[in-house]
């Protein structure tokens, strides 16, 4: 059991590097725990991979593109490939949940398996999120969950995994319908709020201004607003500064730098602007974060840590 929150690396496209248990098997695995006491933010981000996440007790609130919604116990989502997704912990609510990242060449047998069962149902048109719920046909999905994470035999686990994926896209196969091929206004609008996220990604510790965010996305500042209202609830301003924050926690975390070095290293003008900052967004102070924090969470991983080469 590890207290870890791993930091987010890119690809050139903006979408994330998953960091897999076993670096030669696509699938991330974790059953983690919050106390009511955590605060816990992962920021807007996509990947390939499909994420299945279900709740086991407490509350999380879950985005997906521009939904919202609050998991609760026996409640989860299915997010699709390249959708951006973001959670963070309810104030005074604990929470713990599974969730499994599974990079879509796992199901991909052979190139007719792929182009036949999974581009149509990956692809932009295709559904963004899947509520998983045990009163529809997504209780398939939750039971292969719980049985992957409380039954599963670990001398057998990669292929327990890879059983379970495939149960688990027949079931999406049957009952979620192809969509049409064609580009919809809405997937421009998401590449281009991508592509501003990815900027500010990029130049979070520097000073840069709403047009030249509003120039990575290739809009104006208008649009960039509302694109950023609908997609993160929040204005681009209001975003960078939750994005410095956010990374600033991983130092906190992750790191033994002191207030004033990760201060500058997140693009803060002073010690003193980020700690007020810091303060007005998390309640307490970054050092009380970072005292308060250690402690009030664990992560167990269902894959045993291996490495390049699966040992």
């Amino acid at each position: 059991m590890t207290n870890s929150s791993d930091i987010i690396t890119t690809r050139s496209d903006g979408s994330q590097i998953v960091e897999y248990n076993n670096p030669t098997f696509e699938c991330f695995a974790v059953k983690s725990y919050y106390s009511a006491n955590k605060t816990y933010h992962v920021t807007e981000h996509w990947h390939e991979d499909l994420e299945f996440l279900y709740i086991i007790d407490g509350e999380l609130n879950y985005n997906v593109n521009e939904k919202s919604m609050i998991l609760h116990a026996g409640e989860g989502v299915c997010v699709n490939s390249k959708r951006i997704h973001s959670n963070h912990s309810i104030p005074g609510k604990p929470c713990a949940y599974y969730c499994s990242i599974i990079h879509p060449s796992l199901l991909c047998s052979t190139k007719y398996i792929e182009q036949t069962y999974l581009a149509p149902l990956l692809g932009p048109n295709s559904f963004d999120y899947l509520p998983l719920s045990r009163n529809d046909w997504t209780y398939i999905i939750i039971d292969e969950m719980e049985r992957l994470f409380e039954d599963s035999n670990p001398k057998t686990i990669e292929l327990e995994i890879l059983e379970a994926s495939f149960r688990i896209w027949k079931a999406i196969y049957k009952h979620v319908e192809i969509p049409p091929n064609i580009v919809e206004s809405s997937s421009l609008k998401i590449g281009s709020f991508k592509s501003m996220i990815m900027f500010i990604q990029e130049h979070y510790m520097e000073k840069i201004s709403l047009e030249e965010i509003a120039s990575a996305g290739n809009v104006g500042k208008t649009l960039c607003a509302k694109l950023f209202k609908k997609y993160a609830s929040k204005t681009p301003g209001e975003y960078l500064i939750y994005y410095r924050i956010q990374k600033s926690i991983e130092l906190l975390t992750k790191t033994d730098l002191s207030t004033t070095e990760i201060s500058y290293a997140t693009g803060f003008s002073s010690a003193s602007h980020y700690t007020k900052t810091f303060h007005e967004m998390m309640g307490c102070t970054p050092s009380k974060f970072r005292s308060d924090n250690f402690n009030n969470a664990y992560d167990y991983y269902l894959i045993p840590q291996r490495d390049s080469s699966g040992r």
